[in-house]
């Protein structure tokens, strides 16, 4: 008998998880149950905390999940992958970067889900299921998080996991309180994007091991600490006009 695999349980248990959620909520906004109760009265009480100093939190918030940073971020984190010359991980972290922006828009145009604030975006992004900034914001985030895990020690170990769970949670709930999307929206988005970062991080797991990951780690988190900021700074401005139900 082989020896029961914690990890691979681990992954199979995370994927049903992630699985079973998005499921739910697909069917929930293709009409098999009715997830716009929900979806409304979620979304209205949301709308009741909006006030100008959170609303600007919000709105910083909610940059850090734009697609330009991510793929900035995305990149940065592929470029440490390579200054370890693990290839099999740049090769399974682009895959899964790639592809899950494709499956956000393929499953928006089917569904072609009208979001809370109408004509917000054009072409597949005009819909609102599921949230591309959550599903994306989990797995790129969510890969930082595997790389901090498993390359830092101590309490930076700690302090860096919990600040980009935070944080993705963070620009998942910036969507329902801009008035970007639904709450099922971005509770699938989360899902969709959970259900990949362990598809990854099951891929990870059976690459060649890699070398001492050296400063590299550590280098990736310090420019995002640096930089975090100075984006957000820079789409504030834009943010603040853009976003229409918060005028």
């Amino acid at each position: 008998m082989k020896p029961y695999n914690h990890a691979r349980a681990r992954h199979l248990t995370a994927g049903a998880v992630c699985l079973l959620v998005f499921t739910l909520l697909t069917l929930g906004v293709a009409g098999v149950w009715n997830a716009n109760p929900f979806d409304a009265a979620t979304a209205r009480q949301v709308s009741r905390w909006r006030e100008p100093v959170l609303t600007d939190v919000m709105l910083v918030i909610t940059s850090l999940g734009d697609s330009a940073y991510l793929i900035f971020i995305g990149l940065l984190i592929v470029a440490t992958y390579a200054a370890r010359r693990a290839w099999g991980a740049v090769g399974a972290t682009v895959t899964a970067f790639l592809l899950l922006p494709l499956v956000v828009s393929t499953i928006k145009a089917t569904l072609a889900r009208v979001r809370p604030t109408a004509e917000l975006y054009s072409g597949a992004d005009a819909f609102s299921f599921p949230s591309g900034h959550a599903a994306n914001a989990a797995l790129i985030y969510g890969t930082m998080i595997l790389m901090a895990f498993t390359s830092l020690k101590g309490a930076a170990k700690w302090v860096a996991t919990t600040a980009l769970v935070l944080l993705i949670v963070l620009i998942a709930f910036s969507r329902i309180y801009i008035g970007a999307h639904w709450p099922s929206d971005a509770l699938a988005g989360l899902a969709l994007g959970a259900g990949v970062l362990t598809v990854l991080s099951w891929a990870l797991s059976r690459t060649p091991p890699m070398p001492s990951p050296g400063r590299t780690t550590p280098l990736l988190l310090a420019c995002f600490t640096l930089t975090a900021p100075l984006y957000a700074w820079y789409a504030l401005p834009f943010a603040r006009t853009f976003y229409t139900a918060l005028t």
